[in-house]
């Protein structure tokens, strides 16, 4: 989990934490690809910028200005990026890549408890207000071995 200003988090999860596979968008199957731009309902400020779009990569990272297909991490890229897997991935050999952003509910409580219990210097009261749900499910490395299963939470 990392702290990117008063307001916003990214949480690494257990797969099991939130339901997906329903509802969710897709992205499509690709080797290096991504989704299109995704307009977010509420901004997200990440290091002192904020993003109104987001975009799904398929190895495993998400970026706010354009896709990205690399799977090398380039650390002097001046691009914002998120990125719970970065390696090289590839749908086309199985799994599924899907996102949504949340704001039920249920899903805001759950989330903002788990931010409460784990950002335990966090000045109180917090309520998040959204989140962006990126998972990685049974998605196989390029050789088509092993299977990745990996969910990343945005919260505003």
């Amino acid at each position: 989990m990392v702290s990117l200003s008063p307001f916003s988090f990214i949480l690494y999860l257990p797969a099991n934490f939130l339901p997906f596979g329903n509802g969710e968008r897709v992205t499509p199957r690709l080797d290096n690809g991504s989704s299109e731009a995704i307009k977010l309902q509420q901004p997200f400020k990440f290091f002192g910028r904020t993003h109104n779009q987001t975009f799904v990569n398929n190895n495993g990272h998400l970026t706010f200005t354009e896709p990205l297909s690399d799977y090398i991490p380039l650390l002097n890229s001046r691009r914002d990026i998120v990125a719970p897997l970065w390696t090289h991935l590839d749908n086309r050999h199985g799994g599924t890549i899907s996102y949504r952003e949340d704001t039920s509910s249920v899903v805001l409580e759950l989330v903002t408890a788990a931010v409460i219990q784990y950002f335990t210097n966090l000045p109180l009261p917090f309520t998040a207000t959204s989140v962006f749900v990126a998972t990685w499910d049974s998605v196989p490395y390029s050789s088509g071995e092993g299977v990745i299963l990996k969910l990343c939470l945005s919260v505003f």
